[in-house]
């Protein structure tokens, strides 16, 4: 099936068969590994006993520790969350201050049916933020009362504002899974939890900003894109070098994870990159002020901080307009990845692949 599988995709690329039939075969060589999956998954708990099967258990689903004792020598908790917060918050001069546009060129009401769609985009078992509200209750109120979060929406952004109370953010601290080292700040990953009000509003702006993804993202870019998976940049990159494989050519790849990626991007070069991509004025404004004055309270199963602490960098992590946000900060070295001297560079948020082809490996 694997083999017929990349066949038809080589044949998909190459415009021989149309896209349903790909797709259809793609997704059913997908259900035949999960079927082998469960297949062995069920053989392994029908041929052992109890004690054996817990020792497989905790052998393939090795959990981190629920919390960590220490981080960099820090063993209280306020010791660990002000390490945690230099290296994942680091305090930075403050950044020159965006000058908001007063053009609504382009902008149009916000309808019921977008603000429909976004409450359906946030996940119903999505953790809640400092207001503590679950998802339900902002479907039960728009079923109830559609006009309020409607109209509430299409003020925030025609005023091109967000409230500070949706900019508190509770960050858990959750330890990486298979870490050989959880006493070091990189085994650990700062998840975010917003307000669910706020997702709702992020997923209806994020939805008139996907409109205008052509202008900037580059088509090696494979995430947050509807089209764009991850198994289709796989594919890309094999077929290269399979390519290069048959021309007798020979292929290096080169494989990065920029760490920090999102901790680092600048809030006033996001706004230029965005206004330089025809982005609407109304938008990027909207998107610097919901950036802007963000304040974080570190959390994990133990303990949490007693009040918030401002950030002045970055974009959240856990939030659903991260990911686009950092594809447009991230986008030009993807339209200019020749100037490397490599034949393609494909990214799936802060994941590279760098393929180069040669006549030989020097």
């Amino acid at each position: 099936m694997c083999r017929i599988k990349n066949t038809t995709f080589r044949d998909f690329r190459a415009g021989r068969t149309d896209k349903h039939t790909y797709h259809r075969i793609r997704n059913a060589y997908l259900r035949a590994i999960r079927k082998a999956t469960q297949d062995h998954w069920n053989t392994v708990v029908e041929n052992t006993n109890p004690s054996s099967l817990w020792q497989t258990v905790r052998k393939v689903l090795r959990k981190p520790p629920a919390s960590l004792a220490t981080v960099n020598g820090a063993t209280s908790f306020e010791d660990k969350a002000q390490v945690l917060r230099q290296a994942f918050f680091p305090e930075n001069d403050p950044p020159p201050k965006h000058q908001p546009s007063d053009s609504l060129d382009g902008f149009h009401s916000v309808t019921q049916e977008e603000v429909l769609k976004a409450l359906e985009a946030v996940p119903p078992n999505s953790a809640p933020g400092d207001d503590t509200l679950p998802p339900s209750v902002w479907i039960r109120l728009h079923k109830i009362r559609p006009d309020i979060l409607t109209d509430m929406t299409d003020w925030l952004l025609r005023s091109r504002t967000l409230p500070t109370i949706l900019k508190r953010v509770h960050t858990m601290v959750i330890p990486k899974p298979r870490k050989p080292d959880y006493s070091v700040p990189k085994a650990c990953r700062m998840i975010s939890l917003l307000p669910t009000l706020s997702k709702t509003i992020e997923h209806v702006a994020l939805a008139r900003m996907t409109v205008f993804a052509p202008n900037c993202l580059s088509p090696l870019q494979f995430a947050c894109r509807k089209g764009y998976s991850p198994l289709d940049a796989v594919h890309l990159i094999l077929e290269k070098v399979h390519k290069a494989s048959h021309d007798k050519l020979y292929s290096s790849a080169l494989f990065l994870d920029v760490q920090g990626a999102f901790d680092k991007v600048l809030h006033q070069r996001l706004a230029e990159m965005m206004t330089n991509n025809n982005f609407p004025p109304h938008l990027v404004d909207w998107v610097q002020s919901y950036l802007s004055d963000r304040s974080v309270r570190i959390t994990d199963d133990a303990a949490s901080e007693p009040s918030f602490t401002p950030i002045q960098v970055g974009i959240l992590q856990g939030s659903p307009l991260s990911p686009f946000l950092f594809n447009v900060y991230s986008s030009p070295l993807c339209h200019n990845h020749q100037r490397l001297g490599v034949e393609l560079m494909v990214t799936y948020v802060d994941d590279y692949c760098l393929l180069a082809i040669s006549v030989s490996w020097q």
